[in-house]
């Protein structure tokens, strides 16, 4: 039981989220305000997709 509470840490919000953060681009990171840190992101996000896992992908 003991090892549960010394690992309840690892599925915490920041534990989860600084990765995620850590491997965004300077640019993204510093966009001047929300409107555009949310293009940006979503720019590097359209970039980094592979076509298997963009949602309109229409192989036949």
């Amino acid at each position: 039981m003991r090892q549960c509470v010394k690992d309840i840490g690892i599925c915490s919000f920041p534990d989860r989220t600084l990765e995620k953060w850590n491997a965004l681009s300077d640019e993204v990171v510093t966009a001047h305000n929300e409107h555009n840190f949310k293009e940006k992101l979503m720019t590097m996000r359209q970039n980094t997709m592979t076509p298997a896992r963009t949602l309109h992908n229409t192989t036949k």
